[in-house]
Parts: C-alpha cells; sequence; structure tokens
C-alpha cells in the first residue's frame, strides 16, 4: 500500500477512498489549534487618563523539559519572560529571548546538561500543526521576535539530544499510525454516500439502524446498515470534513462507563451492536 497526498493505490477489493491532505502532512494529523494561529506582535498601547499612556504587556512562556512535555525530568524549568519595549520597537532576533532563558535556567540548574552545553547545541522551538503534543519546529536564531511569535505563545527550549529523541519517537509513532492507516483502508466497503445524517424527524422508522457520533466539537446521528464497518464510518467521517479529519486521525470508540474502548476498524456495526448488547445482559 501506498498513500500520500493525491496518490492513493488500494487493494483491488472494496471502496476507494481519496485522501485529502495539507501541504506537508506526515500521518500525524493537523491540530487546527496550532494551524489556526498567525505570528505577530504589535505594540500596543491604552489610555489610562489623559496623556498618560501604557504599553500592554506582551509575554512568552519559554520552557525546558526534554523533547516532550508530558514526560518528567529533574531539571525542568519554565519563565514567562515579557518583552521589553525595546524588543517591540526594533526588530530584535530570537538570540536575545534564547539569552534571557538561559541566564534564567543556568541559575537555576548551573550543572544541568542543557545549561553547560554549548550555544550551538540548543536553541528554541514552537508546536508545529501535527496532533502529537510533543512534536515541534526549530526557531531560527535570525527570526524576528514579532515576526514568528505571537503573544502568549508557548515557546520550548530544545537541544540537540531532545530532537534526536523527538525524530526517534516521531518514525516510530508514524509506522504505528501507518499500519493502522493502511489496515482501515483494507476494511472499507462502503463509499460515504451509504451513510445517510439524519436531520429530520421523519427519517426516523422503527426497525432502522441508527448511531450517534459524539465527539471533538458536534455530535451527529447517521442512519447505517448492519453490514458497514468501522473503517466505513471513519471514511466517511473524512469525506465530510476533509483535511480537518484525516483519515488516520480518526478512531471510533463506544464509551464503557468512565472510558472509550476503541473499535478494530474491520468490525461491522451488526458486531458493535452484537458486543454491545452482549456487555449489557
Amino acid at each position: 500500500l501506498e498513500f500520500g497526498p493525491g496518490h492513493t493505490r488500494m487493494p483491488k477489493k472494496g471502496f476507494v477512498v481519496p485522501l485529502q491532505y495539507r501541504e506537508g502532512s506526515t500521518y500525524t494529523g493537523v491540530d487546527e489549534s496550532a494551524a489556526g494561529q498567525r505570528p505577530g506582535i504589535t505594540k500596543q498601547t491604552v489610555q489610562l487618563s489623559y496623556g498618560v499612556y501604557k504599553t500592554l504587556e506582551v509575554k512568552l512562556s519559554v520552557e525546558y523539559c526534554g523533547y516532550d512535555q508530558s514526560r518528567p525530568i529533574n531539571e525542568k524549568l519554565k519563565v514567562n519572560i515579557v518583552l521589553p519595549e525595546k524588543w517591540l520597537d526594533n526588530e530584535t532576533p530570537v538570540s536575545e529571548l534564547r539569552k534571557a532563558f538561559i541566564k534564567a535556567y543556568r541559575k537555576k540548574f548551573p550543572a544541568a546538561r542543557l545549561a553547560t552545553a554549548d550555544a550551538a547545541a540548543w536553541g528554541l522551538a514552537i508546536k508545529d500543526e501535527s496532533m502529537l503534543v510533543f512534536s515541534k519546529k526549530k526557531v531560527s536564531d535570525d527570526a524576528i521576535v514579532t515576526k514568528v511569535f505571537y503573544d502568549r505563545q508557548e515557546v520550548w527550549a530544545m537541544a540537540e539530544w531532545d530532537w534526536a529523541e523527538s525524530e526517534a519517537e516521531l518514525k516510530r509513532l508514524r509506522k504505528v499510525i501507518v499500519d493502522d492507516l493502511a489496515h482501515t483502508m483494507r476494511h472499507i466497503r462502503h463509499g460515504p454516500d451509504c451513510i445517510t445524517p439524519v436531520t429530520s424527524r421523519r427519517q426516523l422508522v422503527p426497525g432502522q439502524s441508527y448511531i450517534v457520533l459524539a465527539g471533538w466539537y458536534k455530535q451527529q446521528c447517521c442512519i447505517v446498515a448492519p453490514e458497514l464497518t468501522v473503517s466505513d464510518v471513519k471514511a466517511y467521517l473524512h469525506h465530510k470534513n476533509g483535511v480537518r479529519m484525516p483519515l488516520e486521525a480518526v478512531d471510533i470508540g463506544i464509551r464503557r462507563e468512565n472510558t472509550v474502548k476503541i473499535l478494530d476498524s474491520k468490525l461491522t456495526m451488526q458486531q458493535v451492536f452484537e458486543m454491545q448488547r452482549c456487555r449489557s445482559r
């Protein structure tokens, strides 16, 4: 199997789903909260009283936590840095922000690996558009602070060894994702037009099969056939939402008390129904 933007080679059996991606997507989905932010900081002033003005604070959060902020490390530090007015008035390079952070870091952890590292061995990074929370992109030292960041943005310090660990983990996870994507596509049996969204109460007919899809930012009820697979439902969601919901970023699960069980993509709606019915007995 081969997958890519504008390029899909599928097994002969089953419905062929044209995959939709943002340019540069690498099987990790798109985090809309990151993709929707636009860099750029402008100096803003407010009038406190007649003839008295105040410049609004612009703050950046700079943190060192290894390559993954969810994994605890002993020498972790987060510093909120208020940008000086002269940085807002003049084109200040990112290297100045880096100097401000390492000064605080060395004061807190003078013997830490990052504190004793050469300046060329580490730099700053920001979150990229990947759904993987630890995935980041480098920020050049020569970039201008007011052009590359936005107010209240989270910035991370990353050393060479952190980037190496990050790339190794990304490589491992991409394989997991691509293998699961191949499994999903092998079990797509019907086109998205076989699933009908319920938009009127007249569509609620006794004896008809329905599923209620809840999650992300909306809820919808759809008419399905018992022979449709979980993969078919995933393909339907991808078809409806396009690049905002890549096929490999979609999981279908059923709620069990306070947990959610992720369903195998090859299961049919009938099998899911029977699985739920047996559990409720």
